[in-house]
């Protein structure tokens, strides 16, 4: 029932931001240098009014345009019934040929808002809005991207890498080198001890560009998706002769970014969600701020939702833009869940089970709150500390303001190891120590990635929820920490019993070993531990398993193994583990 009241809510506040947007706020002037949304009746012949039931026209329409993952996500959270709505239906293509065909450039297309976005002049206005099929025009107010600090870069003034290599810690089964302490201080060691590395979760990033194919903590990732949104190609890296040209800089923060949250290099960097399937969208245009950059962040939210995206990390905080466009940036009191454009983009995807982090911002903490995104309700904001856990001089502050905690959590942002632009370098094996929101943002939502990966059955909701409870101030929240610095092993043990993801096999004299790995909330049964198996034309077997602690003492997490004499190859027999805590629960291996 809370679920269903949850969804409801969300829902509720997902149609008042869309009304929100149909209202009339005019500000025009003949150079085409303010921007609108343009929004449509209806989608030719489905109208909002109408309800959709599975089967009819309509519902195949909207599902048609959805993966089987992403239908999979959503039934989560919703309801047959509830499957497909309004904003899931295609844009009526005649509407969108109609405003081009007025020799207006369309910036973006948007099924959730049932428009297009244009910079417009005082003349197309007036002749937009006698437009039949046009129900009204948004003034979209204007969002500076926020700064990242780059501190102590880990290369000479050739740029050529200087080794940092810092020893493995034997109990772990990866050498994190200079990344271990940002992923220590937030319980992440343990997490990977168990296998979970982010399997099954489909993660996206969305930034100013990603270099991720020449760099060696990136280019061996599983991206499975990538598009440009600023140039509507499919390339995330710096190209040449594009409309909107790419400066130098462009993909620095983005590259730095994904590795913080998903790069792998072994000694080097390793993120918390490297094992992931991941999806990049380049929605940040560098070389300006301008106020299309939210629009873009609108369709890549659209795209990601559709290929079945679960969790969504974003460093890409707005508060102010470049003249012209100065003169509505947002102030404050906008920071409230429902005005701007990113702010309703991630409102409708966490109605469809996305869970969405957002930085909070680097506006330093001041008397009026400097939030300057994240602030959604059900969307993560996150803030930085230090690795003293002090939080950094930058970190924005809240409360959001219609009066919610904002940030949600923290994580570490101050002198975060990560991947360094290889086209500044000229080589694939620069790292450099970076500060910002920025960093801390992508952690977190590698964290979340982590307690999916483990109970890929969980809500984002509960995934919130579960970080609440087990954060460093779960008892106190405040506008400054929020619930505190995140706990990726306690968050995933407070749902109990948890299945590693670990397998090991190896022919061992004349039998065969085998290792898995698993935590339990409350103290194990070691005698209980079994292997069950069951040969080809055979009956089922066990053999007792030997169990072997990992992680610290008290963490009740073990390393098991079985050995079976007589077999030499894995994949001639099927085959489950069990093993039973101090209440006497069993727990049994898929």
């Amino acid at each position: 029932m809370k679920n269903m009241f949850r969804q409801k809510s969300i829902l509720k506040i997902y149609l008042l931001l869309l009304a929100f947007l149909l209202s009339y706020n005019i500000y025009a002037q003949e150079v085409a240098d303010t921007k609108y949304w343009i929004i449509f009746k209806d989608k030719g012949t489905f109208n909002s009014d109408e309800t959709i039931t599975p089967g009819s026209e309509a519902y195949n329409a909207g599902i048609n345009l959805l993966s089987e993952r992403a239908v999979k996500r959503r039934l989560k959270v919703l309801s047959d019934d509830k499957l497909i709505d309004f904003p899931d239906l295609p844009l009526n293509e005649m509407y969108v040929s109609g405003i081009s065909g007025l020799g207006i450039d369309i910036i973006a297309k948007s099924r959730w808002l049932n428009g297009v976005s244009a910079y417009l002049t005082e003349s197309q206005v007036k002749q937009i809005l006698k437009l039949e099929y046009v129900k009204g025009l948004k003034l979209v107010k204007k969002l500076i991207t926020q700064n990242s600090y780059f501190i102590e870069p880990i290369f000479n003034k050739f740029y050529k890498p200087v080794s940092l290599y810092t020893p493995a810690d034997d109990k772990y089964l990866y050498n994190y080198g200079n990344s271990f302490k940002q992923d220590n201080m937030v319980n992440v060691p343990k997490v990977h001890n168990l296998g979970i590395t982010g399997q099954g979760v489909l993660f996206a990033s969305f930034d100013d560009g990603f270099e991720w194919r020449t760099h060696e903590a990136l280019k061996n990732l599983h991206i499975i998706g990538e598009h440009d949104f600023v140039n509507n190609d499919d390339v995330t890296a710096k190209e040449e002769n594009q409309k909107y040209k790419d400066s130098p800089q462009q993909g620095t923060h983005g590259t730095a970014t994904l590795s913080s949250a998903c790069g792998y290099k072994d000694g080097k960097l390793i993120g918390p969600s490297f094992g992931a399937d991941i999806l990049i969208g380049k929605t940040e245009y560098t070389a300006t701020e301008t106020p299309m950059e939210e629009d873009f962040w609108l369709e890549a939210a659209e795209w990601a939702e559709a290929k079945g995206v679960d969790v969504i990390t974003s460093s890409l905080g707005y508060k102010k833009w470049d003249d012209p466009f100065s003169k509505n940036s947002y102030q404050y009191s906008d920071y409230d869940g429902r005005t701007t454009i990113v702010s309703i983009a991630a409102s409708r995807s966490a109605y469809l089970g996305v869970l969405v982090c957002n930085s909070i911002g680097n506006y330093q903490q001041t008397t009026e709150p400097s939030i300057a995104n994240g602030d959604a309700d059900s969307v993560i904001a996150v803030g930085a500390v230090d690795f003293t856990g002090k939080i950094a001089s930058f970190s924005s502050n809240g409360p959001s303001s219609d009066g919610r905690i904002k940030p949600d959590f923290v994580g570490p942002g101050v002198r975060i190891y990560s991947a360094l632009d290889p086209t500044l370098t000229k080589n694939d094996s620069s790292y450099t120590g970076m500060s910002g929101t920025s960093l801390s943002c992508p952690i977190v939502a590698g964290v979340c990635a982590l307690i999916l990966s483990a109970h890929p059955e969980l809500t984002p909701m509960e995934i919130i929820n579960a970080l609440r409870k087990t954060s460093s101030q779960a008892n106190n929240p405040d506008n400054i920490y929020g619930y505190g610095l995140v706990n990726a092993y306690d968050a995933i043990l407070s749902f109990g019993f948890v299945w590693g993801k670990y397998l090991v096999t190896e022919v061992q004299g004349d039998g065969l070993i085998i290792k898995t790995r698993f935590a339990s909330k409350n103290p194990v049964d070691v005698n209980s531990a079994k292997c069950f198996y069951t040969r080809s034309g055979s009956s089922n077997s066990e053999v007792k398993m030997e169990l072997k602690s990992i992680n610290d003492p008290g963490d009740n997490a073990y390393e098991g193994k079985a050995f079976i004499k007589g077999l030499k190859d894995i994949s001639g027999i099927n085959y489950y583990f069990t093993v039973k805590d101090n209440t006497g629960k069993e727990f049994i291996s898929k």
